[in-house]
């Protein structure tokens, strides 16, 4: 398989991807293989993860998640070094120096609509961005990637992204009393990781009613307040803010206001 247009940080990069998308485009099930993260948007340097999602249909999907040996066999196929995590098998193999971690999907995304804390935590606008939006399509067969496409371009139906709305602007205003109920009770740093977990919801809220899809969160906030949302001056302004926190009572208490 050849796959041109991506700028790898080396050599060694490029022949891991390409016998990685060759192996899954002969796996039973798949319908899809697409790269995603910094390699797909081409900010990838050394050291960099090579991050690809395997699209599979659903009884090949439920029976590669369902053992654990079922997903060491696929791994060991691709004759890297698995990755396991307190006796657990992760979603990474190493080739050298390189590092890949795979998932795997059905195409079924949950996106809650009732608890503001699930809103919050699901990760459904980021998985639909970095899919459809931000992520390279190394392999297609048939049509059911186009059409997943379809349905979340440009954007999620209203009905949903009201819902969603909703629930994290609720979630927000929590968080933010949180903050400053902690730091009243001189919790300074558990006010200051509801404080920052605020500045994600806020972000997530914010993408929302943009109708944009985000990359992350937490990583290329600068990339993304510039390019996507066209917010040059929220990026300067969310920088400041945590650039002057301090760990007492009046500053956590002012940045929550």
């Amino acid at each position: 398989m050849v796959i041109s247009g991506l700028k790898y940080p080396h050599e060694g990069y490029r022949k891991v991807l390409t016998g990685l998308s060759g192996y899954f485009t002969e796996y039973a099930g798949v319908y899809a293989v697409v790269l995603i993260g910094s390699l797909a948007r081409g900010r990838a340097v050394e050291g960099s993860c090579i991050d690809v999602c395997i699209f599979l249909h659903k009884e090949q999907f439920d029976s590669l998640s369902s053992t654990i040996q079922s997903r060491k066999e696929a791994y060991s196929d691709l004759k890297g070094k698995i990755l396991y995590h307190n006796g657990q098998l992760e979603g990474g193999v190493i080739f050298d120096d390189v590092r890949v971690d795979l998932v795997f999907t059905d195409g079924s995304f949950k996106a809650y609509i009732e608890n503001s804390f699930d809103i919050t935590r699901d990760e459904f606008e980021t998985t639909i961005g970095n899919l459809f939006v931000y992520g390279v399509p190394l392999y297609e067969e048939g049509g059911r990637y186009q059409q997943l496409r379809r349905r979340y371009l440009p954007y999620y139906p209203e009905d949903l992204r009201k819902a969603r709305l909703e629930g994290t602007a609720e979630e927000f205003r929590f968080k933010i009393w949180k903050a400053r109920w902690l730091a009243e009770r001189d919790q300074f740093f558990a006010a200051l990781d509801a404080l920052l977990e605020a500045k994600r919801i806020f972000l997530q809220h914010l993408f929302i009613k943009e109708r944009k899809y985000p990359i992350d969160y937490t990583k290329w906030l600068k990339e993304q307040l510039l390019q996507i949302l066209k917010k040059p001056s929220l990026y300067e302004e969310l920088v400041m803010c945590v650039e002057e926190i301090e760990l007492r009572k009046r500053s956590l208490c002012e940045k929550s206001k």
